[in-house]
């Protein structure tokens, strides 16, 4: 199975010290983007939208679970219960030309990373950040991610390029626009996660 997921706007690094209390809501911001994306992947997708599961008496039920965390109901696509894993494929344009762009690539990455997951605790969602926690919106019951935890990232490859075409509103050394091409498949396979191979 793979998809694409899209994001223009100020990507941030991990290390940060001078936004590290905004960092979560930041991160946030960001998984609430790839949220609505995959919201519709989940509607439209043969095996999301369980049509392909409903067709077969040879495919189980749908390996996917909800998790109950800090007011969420999360619903990650590849968790360490339905043995699905994932590889990740990135295009980062940002400002200045490659080799000679000022933001490094490694810190921003992270905050990619902690998008793409569930967050693990309450800081994850802001509760010492100015906004403080951060709780589902009107649209966000279930809130679907890719991954319940990034240790189930197990392929990266990243291309950086100049961006060319500015994202409004966001400050050149921190604008990015995102192409991140997702490919989920199984590492156990069983009878219930065939749909994905």
């Amino acid at each position: 199975m793979q998809f694409r997921l899209i994001y223009a706007g100020a990507l941030y690094g991990h290390s940060d010290d001078e936004r590290l209390r905004e960092r979560a809501l930041h991160v946030h911001d960001i998984r609430r983007e790839f949220h609505s994306q995959l919201r519709k992947l989940w509607r439209d997708h043969p095996v999301l939208a369980n049509s392909e599961f409903n067709k077969s008496g040879v495919v189980g039920a749908q390996p996917i679970f909800p998790y109950i965390r800090e007011g969420f109901r999360f619903i990650p696509i590849a968790n360490e219960k339905n043995g699905l894993i994932c590889t990740i494929e990135i295009l980062l344009l940002r400002d200045g030309r490659p080799g000679g762009a000022i933001a490094d690539i490694d810190n921003r990455l992270k905050t990619i990373f902690d998008a793409l997951r569930m967050p693990k605790n309450d800081l994850e969602l802001g509760s010492k950040s100015s906004r403080g926690k951060q709780g589902p919106a009107r649209n966000e019951d279930p809130f679907y991610v890719v991954v319940d935890d990034d240790k189930l990232i197990t392929h990266v490859s990243v291309t950086t390029d100049t961006l060319l075409d500015p994202v409004p509103g966001v400050a050149e050394d921190h604008a990015v626009r995102l192409v991140i091409n997702v490919t989920v498949r199984p590492y156990h396979v069983h009878m219930e996660n065939l749909a994905f191979t």
